[in-house]
């Protein structure tokens, strides 16, 4: 049986390393072992079809855009999801991909879903709004409660957010297999606002701790009207933060944190709310 072979364009197969969330370790393996790329190759730039599907896998690229006569232009896309620094994150093909999942994925909940169905009235009611008002917002629709382990913590606050109709997903990485992670130092989580169907996005590889943190986070941003995906856009810093001191107070009520906290036992505080004891600490320094 004749072999079906493509020409591919040089520029195209730079273009796949130059945009690939591959190490560069495993770039340079990815070279060595593909024929084909080897300019003393019989097929140099003429992979068989299958061969092009399995360089495009493997280096996490369309297989469609290495057929191009020239590199596609990737949607500018800017973010200002949650990292572990509260900076914006650069956008790997790992988040991009991601980030379309989850657009598609809120799509279909909109369209086909039949529940997302009227606006929903608490998006950006507490916009513009203090600390004290965006946290008075926060408990009309939340209610805490104390479990003994942060999963159900999660669990039971999760469920709340999809009471008043608010999808909550988790992925640990992207596509269906787990050959490409998202690293908890890239994101940890970031809403996509609409008026009938906003999505918060959690990092599966994530703690619960710090789930729990963001899940709050995120819906603090929805109150506000924000959606964290933005094109040609920056992020004020200091907003992050600020909404990071509302999240901290909702999760650490003040009355209840003056008679719990143990400047001894960080640790035993931290597991009684349901946070880190970066957290914890965080917030007794706030209220000093």
């Amino acid at each position: 049986m004749t072999e079906i072979r493509v020409d591919v364009r040089r520029e195209l197969i730079d273009w796949a390393f130059e945009i690939t969330d591959l190490p560069p370790e495993s770039q340079h393996k990815a070279l060595q072992d593909t024929k084909w790329l080897q300019e003393n190759f019989t097929h140099y730039l003429q992979p068989t079809v299958k061969q092009l599907g399995t360089f495009a896998t493997r280096l996490h690229v369309p297989f469609g855009d290495l057929l191009l006569d020239k590199p596609p232009k990737l949607e500018d896309i800017r973010l200002a999801f949650r990292t572990q620094e509260n900076a914006p994150a650069q956008v790997s093909l790992t988040v991009r991909d991601v980030i379309y999942e989850m657009q598609r994925k809120q799509a279909w909940f909109k369209e086909n879903s039949q529940i997302a169905t009227h606006r929903l009235a608490f998006i950006g009611s507490a916009a513009g709004s203090d600390a004290n008002e965006t946290l008075k917002a926060v408990n009309r629709y939340l209610v805490l409660a104390h479990f003994s382990s942060p999963r159900d913590l999660f669990k039971d606050l999760r469920n709340q957010l999809a009471e008043i109709g608010i999808l909550v997903m988790q992925k640990g990485g992207a596509g269906l297999g787990t050959n490409r992670p998202l690293e908890v130092s890239e994101l940890r989580a970031f809403v996509l606002l609409d008026d009938y169907a906003p999505l918060i996005f959690i990092n599966q590889k994530d703690s619960y701790t710090a789930r729990i943190f963001s899940l709050i986070h995120e819906f603090i941003h929805i109150l506000h009207g924000m959606d964290e995906l933005l094109s040609g856009n920056d992020r004020d810093i200091d907003e992050e933060r600020h909404i990071n001191k509302v999240t901290a107070a909702f999760l650490m009520p003040t009355p209840e944190f003056k008679v719990h906290f143990d400047r001894n036992n960080v640790d035993r505080t931290a597991r009684f709310f349901g946070v880190s004891p970066q957290a914890v600490a965080i917030r007794a320094q706030s209220l000093d």
